[in-house]
């Protein structure tokens, strides 16, 4: 650990476990050391410190942070003086972590930065708002994640974030204002708004339509060319919002709105606000808007889930035929109110409904996909494939990574936004050709 300034020889390396709010703590993290004097190194190898920001929402995510403890464990083996920082949702919810891998140097949870800062690089650390500026990308330079608040104040029965993050609390205004100024001086063409409920942000400060306020505030940010909300929680996904996105071309006509189930015995099982009436009204009003993209997510598998109960989503789906759509298993999480709930399902009944859902979701896709053959769409490159001789990107209706890919002919710069005409659809990919003329580029 440091004393007073910073070691300059010191170099570090960051594993991100996760999710995309994960990937901004540790980019923030990366450019706070950063601009104390400390290396950033990619390779571990070359690294005397490596932070390992860990998940621990499900079961699966605990396993691969467990998994990446143990692994830098042996890193730190192969040299001497090397050291191991473990930090995030794992680590504070398992607070015990430093006594049963004693190899760990430090352990921290969901504390301020400044606390792990100070403890592990540099001991006369001081946290400002400005640290949000200083942010060390790690996607690509036309993409940028922001994280506009942290911590949850639903009361979900399946889930352990508010236990584990606590209650909600979002960012100052004016501090998300300027960080996307930065962002966007620095070429980000794409800003994705992120937090446990998105829609929810500025109520916990009692600021009225505070989400309907920043994004006023954020579309008049030069160079922005797309702005996407994640996590819009159907609770708070109000009118002005969904008018916003109809009336505002920078606004992506995207909403991943997570709805976990529809049968109503399980939705007020699962603690869920909205009822099914509600989510129809809501699907409907979107559906209103043309190009909108509905993303959404269930469950399968929550205890009292019947085979009839697992049909009604399933007619569900078919019915409302989602753009996108992800799927989870139930994972009965401990100090959660689902944990020890009766009716629990058979974890070989459990995946097999999953497969059944992705299968039937796999052909909405296609068959959604086909019918677009011929549109011509903006397209925002992220790279190029030299072995195929394709640049790979996605249109407004799709975020990175979890959404679909536009694959189109030939080389285009990242971070340029063309129009392309569709020629292929598959079950999450499309093909295309650059149209004649060039509608937007990065320097819009």
């Amino acid at each position: 650990m440091k004393s007073n300034g910073t070691d300059l020889s010191l170099r570090a390396s960051i594993i991100t476990l996760g999710c995309p709010k994960n990937e901004v703590d540790s980019e923030v993290l990366s450019g706070e050391l950063t601009a104390h004097g400390v290396e950033i190194v990619d390779d571990e190898e070359y690294a005397d410190i490596l932070y390992v920001n860990t998940c621990g929402f499900i079961e699966a995510a605990k396993r691969e942070s467990i998994g990446a403890i143990l692994q830098a464990v042996k890193w730190k083996q192969r040299r001497t003086g090397r050291r191991v920082v473990v930090w995030g949702c794992l680590s504070q919810r398992y607070r015990e972590l430093k006594e049963l891998i004693p190899e760990i140097d430090g352990c921290f949870g969901v504390e301020p930065f400044e606390i792990m800062i100070r403890n592990t690089a540099f001991s006369g650390y001081r946290w400002t708002e400005a640290a949000w500026n200083r942010r060390y990308p790690c996607s690509p330079g036309h993409t940028a994640y922001v994280k506009i608040a942290d911590g949850c104040s639903h009361s979900c029965a399946f889930c352990a974030i508010p236990m584990i993050k606590g209650p909600y609390r979002s960012r100052p205004m004016e501090s998300v204002v300027t960080e996307v100024r930065h962002l966007a001086a620095r070429g980000v063409k794409e800003i994705i708004l992120i937090a446990q409920d998105t829609g929810a942000y500025g109520m916990d400060r009692k600021e009225k339509q505070g989400l309907y306020r920043l994004l006023r505030g954020l579309v008049r940010v030069p160079g922005l060319c797309w702005i996407r909300m994640m996590y819009l929680h159907p609770a708070h996904l109000s009118e002005n919002i969904i008018s916003m996105m109809e009336g505002e071309p920078k606004i992506c006509r995207y909403v991943d709105m997570p709805l976990q189930h529809i049968d109503e015995t399980l939705l007020r099982a699962m603690r869920r606000p909205v009822s099914r009436d509600k989510i129809v009204q809501l699907i409907e009003r979107l559906r209103t808007i043309p190009q909108m993209v509905l993303r959404t997510a269930f469950i399968v598998g929550f205890p009292g889930e019947t085979e009839f109960r697992f049909r009604t989503l399933m007619d569900f789906i078919r019915e409302n035929r989602f753009d996108r759509l992800g799927a989870f298993v139930f994972s009965a999480e401990e100090g959660t109110e689902a944990f020890a709930m009766s009716g629990k399902v058979r974890p070989v009944t459990a995946a097999a409904r999953y497969r059944q859902l992705m299968a039937l979701q796999q052909k909405i896709s296609r068959e959604l996909n086909e019918a677009r053959i011929g549109e011509t769409v903006d397209v925002l490159i992220d790279e190029y494939d030299a072995f195929s001789r394709r640049s790979a990107g996605r249109t407004s209706g799709d975020a990175p990574e979890i959404d679909q890919t536009v694959w189109v002919n030939g080389f285009h710069e990242p971070g340029r936004i063309i129009p392309v005409t569709l020629t292929a659809g598959f079950e999450y990919d499309l093909e295309g050709s650059p149209a004649v003329k060039l509608k937007m580029d990065i320097g819009r």
